[in-house]
């Protein structure tokens, strides 16, 4: 995977892994595979995360449209690739990770805790069983973002259950809602 050049000679990697496609609430139609490309490679992104994993017909869509590069990551099928110009023209295709967020809303405690995780998976097969494991627990199909009536460290266990290899993150940890240390989050 290139690694860009910035100011003064330091190595530096671009990502978004907290993203979503057009399947989550309030987001474009052009959240598509293909359109996430484009604007990786014109803003110099090297690492984008799929986001919305756990919706089945974006799942779908990432098998159609995506093939494996390099382990856990994944690239957009030259034939669907936009012409595009930009701070990544010329340089290594933007790589997706399998990526998707998860609205913890439950008790703990006597109060309401409302917590968003991000989390990372090296594959869809890995996104397709733990999809399998979450949809037992709620909806995961009406929204790209779902929510879940799961407390985080519940929801850790079971990723990691799941697949060992994945990476779990606190989202937007600073926010006033839906974060850990959100001061509205419980």
């Amino acid at each position: 995977m290139e690694i860009y050049k910035v100011h003064g000679g330091i190595d530096m990697l671009i990502a978004d892994l907290h993203i979503h496609s057009r399947y989550s609430r309030a987001t474009s139609r052009e959240c598509t595979p293909e359109h996430l490309d484009y604007w990786a490679a014109r803003k110099g992104i090297g690492l984008l995360g799929t986001g919305d994993f756990t919706h089945p017909a974006w799942r779908q869509e990432l098998r159609d449209k995506l093939i494996p590069a390099e382990k856990g990551l994944y690239i957009l099928r030259e034939d669907l690739r936009l012409a595009q110009t930009g701070a990544n023209d010329g340089i290594t295709p933007p790589r997706f990770v399998l990526s998707a967020e998860i609205s913890s809303i439950y008790k703990k405690n006597g109060r309401v805790r409302k917590v968003h995780n991000v989390i990372l998976l090296p594959g869809l097969d890995e996104a397709e069983a733990l999809s399998r494991r979450l949809e037992a627990i709620g909806n995961i199909h009406s929204d790209g973002r779902p929510i879940l009536g799961l407390d985080s460290r519940d929801l850790l266990e079971i990723t990691l259950e799941t697949c060992p290899d994945a990476v779990f993150i606190p989202a937007h940890i600073w926010t006033p809602h839906f974060s850990l240390f959100g001061a509205f989050s419980g």
